[in-house]
């Protein structure tokens, strides 16, 4: 690959940490700190190293990881240099799994040895310091969430109890379906854009109960539309998730700013704890009269 200008390149370089989530319906690929390789090689003189994938100087691989899903890549170099290989991005190396029986060894058999998670500045912001289970360090309040969405949303009971939401889903879905064949015969249609929205409004049942059409927002000083808080909650957290700052490669020279960047993040965090305050907060009207029954969690 020809060396390309930092300036343009680095803006599109994907976040390391966010790849492993965007890879997984294919491989499943997870990173560890080449520093816990290397601590095991000196323990164990038979422990092989892994490959090491070439790269420049400094910079190391980041300009061969333009795309903002670089599973491709991966996959691509999974066929070269093995399921198990080295990179470098920046300053930090790391060693990256491609397929599932090696993710399940380093996850689950050695999960211990890795359950500290190193978070990518825009990832930090949006995650709230981890507070999202699947992102959080493998601790007492991982175990606790886990078990609690476990318990009441994917448990034989709560499924159960829940069936009629998952049906009133696919009903919403297939007639969406049908009408579009009746209208628009031979047309192709956009499948995932019917899918998206409703399995967001599934969601929003699950949750709270309904699925808000819209809802006055006090910080943003407006209403916002069902699409509007879809965008706030999923869709900008999502994009937030593989936006680089490329002080995450170099930490040396994390005092130089990047007000961009921050303030990028910052937005998309903001309106999202908006959007989730308000939701919150009529949550608790409703079961104050008495419209519904449950338990509201705040931020």
């Amino acid at each position: 690959m020809e060396p390309a200008s930092i300036t343009t390149a680095l803006p599109s370089i994907q976040a390391t940490p966010a790849a492993a989530a965007v890879g997984g319906l294919v491989f499943s690929v997870y990173f560890m700190k080449k520093m816990f390789v290397d601590k095991k090689k000196a323990g164990n003189p038979n422990l092989r190293m892994v490959p090491e994938v070439p790269g420049l100087p400094v910079l190391g691989n980041l300009l061969q990881l333009t795309e903002k899903k670089p599973h491709k890549t991966f996959s691509n170099w999974a066929e070269t240099y093995g399921p198990i290989y080295s990179i470098k991005t920046g300053s930090s190396s790391v060693v990256v799994l491609n397929t599932t029986d090696a993710a399940k060894e380093a996850m689950v058999t050695k999960f211990a040895s890795i359950s500290t998670r190193k978070m990518s500045k825009a990832l930090s912001v949006l995650t709230q310091d981890k507070t999202m289970v699947a992102v959080s360090d493998y601790d007492d309040f991982h175990k606790m969430v886990k078990r609690h969405v476990l318990t009441n949303l994917l448990s034989p009971s709560a499924q159960k109890r829940l069936r009629s939401q998952r049906d009133m889903m696919v009903d919403n879905i297939a007639a969406q379906l049908l009408a579009h064949a009746k209208s628009h015969p031979g047309k192709a249609l956009n499948f995932r854009k019917v899918f998206e929205s409703e399995l967001f409004g599934l969601s929003m049942r699950q949750a709270i109960g309904k699925d808000v059409q819209s809802i006055y927002v006090e910080e943003l000083g407006t209403t916002v539309s069902r699409r509007g808080i879809f965008k706030a909650l999923v869709l900008d957290p999502m994009d937030g998730a593989i936006e680089v700052d490329w002080r995450d490669f170099f930490p040396y020279l994390s005092w130089i700013p990047n007000p961009s960047f921050e303030a990028k993040i910052e937005q998309m965090h903001y309106q999202r704890q908006a959007v989730m305050s308000a939701l919150i907060a009529e949550q608790k009207q409703r079961i104050a009269s008495g419209e519904v029954n449950g338990i509201v969690l705040t931020r």
